[in-house]
Protein backbone atom coordinates (compact mmCIF):
# COMPACT_ATOMS: atom_id res chain seq x y z
CA UNK A 1 0.00 0.00 0.00
CA UNK A 2 1.04 3.35 -1.03
CA UNK A 3 0.80 6.72 0.95
CA UNK A 4 -2.85 8.21 -0.85
CA UNK A 5 -2.34 11.89 -1.89
CA UNK A 6 -4.92 13.54 -4.59
CA UNK A 7 -4.21 17.05 -6.18
CA UNK A 8 -6.52 18.68 -3.07
CA UNK A 9 -4.04 16.97 -0.63
CA UNK A 10 -0.90 17.95 -2.86
CA UNK A 11 -2.28 21.84 -3.22
CA UNK A 12 -3.21 22.28 0.65
CA UNK A 13 -0.11 21.01 1.99
CA UNK A 14 2.16 22.96 -0.44
CA UNK A 15 0.77 26.36 1.00
CA UNK A 16 0.75 25.46 4.49
CA UNK A 17 3.25 26.95 6.45
CA UNK A 18 6.68 25.03 6.44
CA UNK A 19 8.43 26.95 9.35
CA UNK A 20 7.28 26.77 12.43
CA UNK A 21 7.33 30.46 13.20
CA UNK A 22 4.70 30.65 10.99
CA UNK A 23 2.69 29.11 13.45
CA UNK A 24 3.39 30.54 16.33
CA UNK A 25 0.89 33.28 17.58
CA UNK A 26 1.25 34.35 21.00
CA UNK A 27 -1.60 36.69 22.05
CA UNK A 28 -4.42 39.19 21.25
CA UNK A 29 -3.05 42.95 20.87
CA UNK A 30 -5.32 45.92 21.76
CA UNK A 31 -4.93 49.30 19.95
CA UNK A 32 -2.58 50.17 23.13
CA UNK A 33 -0.04 48.12 21.77
CA UNK A 34 -0.44 45.62 24.54
CA UNK A 35 -0.54 41.85 24.01
CA UNK A 36 -2.79 39.40 25.98
CA UNK A 37 -1.06 36.26 25.96
CA UNK A 38 -4.12 33.43 25.68
CA UNK A 39 -2.85 30.35 27.77
CA UNK A 40 -3.07 26.77 26.35
CA UNK A 41 -6.82 26.51 25.89
CA UNK A 42 -7.14 23.99 23.13
CA UNK A 43 -10.61 25.41 22.00
CA UNK A 44 -9.02 28.69 21.31
CA UNK A 45 -5.67 27.37 19.70
CA UNK A 46 -7.65 25.28 17.72
CA UNK A 47 -9.13 28.49 16.57
CA UNK A 48 -5.74 29.98 16.12
CA UNK A 49 -4.66 27.11 13.78
CA UNK A 50 -8.03 28.11 11.79
CA UNK A 51 -7.09 31.43 11.32
CA UNK A 52 -3.15 29.87 9.94
CA UNK A 53 -4.66 27.73 7.68
CA UNK A 54 -7.18 29.79 6.40
CA UNK A 55 -5.01 31.95 3.87
CA UNK A 56 -3.30 28.14 2.58
CA UNK A 57 -6.92 26.99 1.73
CA UNK A 58 -7.51 30.45 -0.16
CA UNK A 59 -4.89 30.19 -2.50
CA UNK A 60 -5.63 26.31 -2.59
CA UNK A 61 -8.81 27.61 -3.84
CA UNK A 62 -7.73 30.01 -6.46
CA UNK A 63 -5.06 27.56 -7.89
CA UNK A 64 -7.75 25.11 -7.92
CA UNK A 65 -10.52 27.00 -9.41
CA UNK A 66 -12.79 26.43 -6.95
CA UNK A 67 -14.17 29.43 -3.93
CA UNK A 68 -13.31 29.24 -0.57
CA UNK A 69 -15.97 29.21 2.13
CA UNK A 70 -16.12 29.43 6.14
CA UNK A 71 -18.97 27.66 7.88
CA UNK A 72 -20.52 30.74 10.07
CA UNK A 73 -21.84 28.75 12.79
CA UNK A 74 -19.11 26.90 15.01
CA UNK A 75 -21.54 23.73 15.40
CA UNK A 76 -22.31 23.73 11.68
CA UNK A 77 -19.84 20.95 9.26
CA UNK A 78 -17.66 21.84 7.89
CA UNK A 79 -15.25 24.35 9.58
CA UNK A 80 -14.31 25.16 5.27
CA UNK A 81 -15.30 24.18 2.48
CA UNK A 82 -14.49 24.53 -1.39
CA UNK A 83 -17.23 24.79 -3.97
CA UNK A 84 -16.38 23.43 -7.96
CA UNK A 85 -17.91 24.82 -10.88
CA UNK A 86 -20.54 22.64 -11.08
CA UNK A 87 -21.61 23.48 -7.56
CA UNK A 88 -20.20 20.72 -6.12
CA UNK A 89 -18.59 20.47 -2.25
CA UNK A 90 -15.13 19.21 -0.56
CA UNK A 91 -15.37 19.97 2.77
CA UNK A 92 -12.63 20.41 4.86
CA UNK A 93 -12.40 20.20 8.57
CA UNK A 94 -9.95 21.50 10.94
CA UNK A 95 -8.90 19.20 13.83
CA UNK A 96 -5.94 20.09 16.48
CA UNK A 97 -4.96 18.16 19.20
CA UNK A 98 -1.76 17.87 21.80
CA UNK A 99 0.80 15.65 22.75
CA UNK A 100 0.68 14.22 26.58
CA UNK A 101 3.79 13.07 26.44
CA UNK A 102 6.79 11.89 23.20
CA UNK A 103 5.29 7.91 24.00
CA UNK A 104 1.72 8.21 24.15
CA UNK A 105 -0.59 8.19 21.34
CA UNK A 106 -2.97 10.80 19.97
CA UNK A 107 -5.97 11.38 17.66
CA UNK A 108 -8.80 13.27 16.71
CA UNK A 109 -12.46 13.00 16.20
CA UNK A 110 -13.97 12.98 12.83
CA UNK A 111 -16.98 14.47 14.02
CA UNK A 112 -20.98 12.86 14.15
CA UNK A 113 -22.44 9.95 12.89
CA UNK A 114 -25.92 10.57 13.70
CA UNK A 115 -26.28 13.84 12.39
CA UNK A 116 -26.00 14.21 8.23
CA UNK A 117 -24.45 11.42 7.95
CA UNK A 118 -27.63 9.84 8.41
CA UNK A 119 -30.64 12.12 7.68
CA UNK A 120 -28.26 14.54 4.94
CA UNK A 121 -28.84 17.80 6.56
CA UNK A 122 -28.80 18.39 10.00
CA UNK A 123 -25.71 20.06 11.13
CA UNK A 124 -23.99 20.73 7.65
CA UNK A 125 -24.13 23.31 5.30
CA UNK A 126 -26.26 22.43 2.66
CA UNK A 127 -26.63 18.69 2.56
CA UNK A 128 -24.27 16.00 2.73
CA UNK A 129 -24.85 14.75 -1.22
CA UNK A 130 -23.24 17.90 -1.69
CA UNK A 131 -20.29 16.79 -0.93
CA UNK A 132 -17.76 15.21 -3.03
CA UNK A 133 -14.98 14.76 -0.80
CA UNK A 134 -14.45 15.31 2.92
CA UNK A 135 -11.22 16.02 4.31
CA UNK A 136 -9.26 16.71 7.60
CA UNK A 137 -6.25 19.24 8.28
CA UNK A 138 -4.87 18.06 11.19
CA UNK A 139 -2.58 19.94 13.53
CA UNK A 140 -0.48 18.03 15.93
CA UNK A 141 1.42 20.27 18.65
CA UNK A 142 3.49 20.27 22.66
CA UNK A 143 2.00 22.27 24.92
CA UNK A 144 4.45 24.45 26.31
CA UNK A 145 5.12 24.83 30.07
CA UNK A 146 7.34 27.82 30.10
CA UNK A 147 4.76 29.81 28.10
CA UNK A 148 4.32 33.37 28.85
CA UNK A 149 1.49 34.60 30.76
CA UNK A 150 -0.48 37.89 31.47
CA UNK A 151 -0.36 41.26 29.08
CA UNK A 152 2.85 42.30 28.13
CA UNK A 153 3.82 45.74 25.64
CA UNK A 154 4.24 44.85 22.13
CA UNK A 155 7.51 46.18 22.32
CA UNK A 156 8.55 43.01 23.91
CA UNK A 157 7.14 41.02 21.59
CA UNK A 158 9.86 38.97 20.55
CA UNK A 159 10.41 37.81 24.64
CA UNK A 160 7.21 35.91 24.41
CA UNK A 161 7.02 32.39 24.84
CA UNK A 162 3.87 30.64 22.69
CA UNK A 163 1.94 28.60 24.41
CA UNK A 164 2.53 25.67 21.86
CA UNK A 165 5.14 23.99 19.81
CA UNK A 166 6.86 21.27 17.84
CA UNK A 167 3.97 21.62 15.70
CA UNK A 168 3.59 19.27 12.59
CA UNK A 169 0.34 19.14 9.97
CA UNK A 170 -1.15 16.56 7.88
CA UNK A 171 -4.38 16.83 5.13
CA UNK A 172 -6.07 13.44 4.27
CA UNK A 173 -9.13 12.31 3.52
CA UNK A 174 -11.60 11.86 6.51
CA UNK A 175 -12.69 8.15 5.85
CA UNK A 176 -8.90 7.14 5.36
CA UNK A 177 -7.61 8.31 9.23
CA UNK A 178 -10.83 7.12 10.49
CA UNK A 179 -11.12 3.83 12.82
CA UNK A 180 -14.22 1.97 13.76
CA UNK A 181 -13.89 2.92 17.78
CA UNK A 182 -15.92 6.26 18.83
CA UNK A 183 -14.29 9.42 19.80
CA UNK A 184 -15.52 8.56 23.57
CA UNK A 185 -17.74 6.73 24.75
CA UNK A 186 -20.67 9.11 26.01
CA UNK A 187 -21.01 10.71 22.77
CA UNK A 188 -21.65 9.92 18.97
CA UNK A 189 -18.12 10.66 17.11
CA UNK A 190 -16.11 8.78 15.40
CA UNK A 191 -12.67 8.38 16.06
CA UNK A 192 -9.80 8.51 14.61
CA UNK A 193 -6.96 5.83 14.46
CA UNK A 194 -4.22 6.53 17.27
CA UNK A 195 -0.52 6.44 16.82
CA UNK A 196 2.23 8.58 19.04
CA UNK A 197 3.94 9.87 15.15
CA UNK A 198 2.06 11.64 12.27
CA UNK A 199 3.12 8.98 9.67
CA UNK A 200 -0.27 6.90 9.79
CA UNK A 201 -1.95 10.35 9.33
CA UNK A 202 -0.29 11.85 6.41
CA UNK A 203 -0.08 8.07 5.02
CA UNK A 204 -3.91 7.33 5.61
CA UNK A 205 -3.88 4.10 7.30
CA UNK A 206 -6.82 3.68 8.61
CA UNK A 207 -8.68 0.38 8.21
CA UNK A 208 -11.30 2.01 5.86
CA UNK A 209 -8.56 2.70 3.30
CA UNK A 210 -9.01 -0.92 2.54
CA UNK A 211 -12.19 -1.83 3.13
CA UNK A 212 -13.01 1.77 0.96
CA UNK A 213 -15.08 4.93 1.50
CA UNK A 214 -18.71 3.68 0.92
CA UNK A 215 -18.13 0.78 4.04
CA UNK A 216 -16.75 3.85 5.69
CA UNK A 217 -20.00 5.28 5.54
CA UNK A 218 -22.15 1.99 5.80
CA UNK A 219 -20.44 1.16 8.81
CA UNK A 220 -21.35 4.68 10.98
CA UNK A 221 -24.56 5.02 9.97
CA UNK A 222 -25.25 1.66 11.27
CA UNK A 223 -23.50 1.88 14.00
CA UNK A 224 -25.31 1.78 17.63
CA UNK A 225 -25.79 5.54 19.09
CA UNK A 226 -25.06 5.74 22.81
CA UNK A 227 -28.82 6.69 23.35
CA UNK A 228 -29.32 3.16 22.13
CA UNK A 229 -31.07 0.83 23.73
CA UNK A 230 -29.29 -2.42 25.31
CA UNK A 231 -31.32 -4.75 23.07
CA UNK A 232 -30.01 -2.63 19.93
CA UNK A 233 -26.81 -2.25 20.52
CA UNK A 234 -26.40 -5.79 21.13
CA UNK A 235 -27.64 -6.39 17.47
CA UNK A 236 -25.06 -4.95 16.12
CA UNK A 237 -22.04 -4.15 16.11
CA UNK A 238 -19.03 -2.38 18.11
CA UNK A 239 -16.28 -3.00 16.12
CA UNK A 240 -15.12 -4.01 12.11
CA UNK A 241 -14.71 -7.83 13.34
CA UNK A 242 -18.33 -7.59 14.08
CA UNK A 243 -19.69 -5.47 11.73
CA UNK A 244 -18.84 -8.50 9.39
CA UNK A 245 -20.49 -10.97 10.77
CA UNK A 246 -23.25 -8.14 10.71
CA UNK A 247 -22.95 -8.38 7.27
CA UNK A 248 -22.70 -12.16 6.72
CA UNK A 249 -25.77 -12.35 8.22
CA UNK A 250 -27.31 -10.39 5.31
CA UNK A 251 -24.97 -11.03 2.13
CA UNK A 252 -22.09 -13.81 2.83
CA UNK A 253 -20.23 -13.27 -0.45
CA UNK A 254 -19.96 -9.54 0.75
CA UNK A 255 -18.80 -10.61 4.57
CA UNK A 256 -16.19 -12.60 2.66
CA UNK A 257 -14.67 -9.86 0.33
CA UNK A 258 -14.70 -7.95 3.27
CA UNK A 259 -12.88 -10.20 5.44
CA UNK A 260 -9.99 -10.43 2.98
CA UNK A 261 -9.40 -6.94 2.68
CA UNK A 262 -9.54 -6.39 6.68
CA UNK A 263 -7.28 -9.24 6.69
CA UNK A 264 -4.94 -7.15 4.41
CA UNK A 265 -5.01 -4.22 6.92
CA UNK A 266 -4.29 -6.19 9.87
CA UNK A 267 -1.09 -7.57 8.09
CA UNK A 268 -0.22 -3.95 7.13
CA UNK A 269 -0.83 -2.60 10.62
CA UNK A 270 1.27 -5.57 12.08
CA UNK A 271 4.47 -4.56 9.84
CA UNK A 272 4.22 -0.69 9.38
CA UNK A 273 1.82 1.15 12.23
CA UNK A 274 3.50 -1.88 14.85
CA UNK A 275 6.90 -1.48 13.87
CA UNK A 276 7.80 1.47 11.44
CA UNK A 277 5.53 4.32 13.15
CA UNK A 278 6.02 3.89 16.76
CA UNK A 279 8.98 5.83 18.66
Amino acid sequence: MQPYSDIIISTITKYLPKREAEWELVGFINKKKEIYTFGSDSKIIGRLFEVIAFDALEKSAKELGFILYESNQQTVYPDFYFEKPDGKKIAIDIKTTYRRSKTAKYGFTGGSFTSFMRNGTKNIVGKYSDYDGHYILGVVYTRENEMSKGKISVKDVETIIPAYKNIEVFVQEKFRICGDKKGSGNTDNIGTIKANSIEPFVFGAGPFSFLGADIFHDYWINHPRYTDSITTKTSLYNDIPSYIRWIQVKDSIKASELQVQYDKYLEFYNNRIQNEWTE
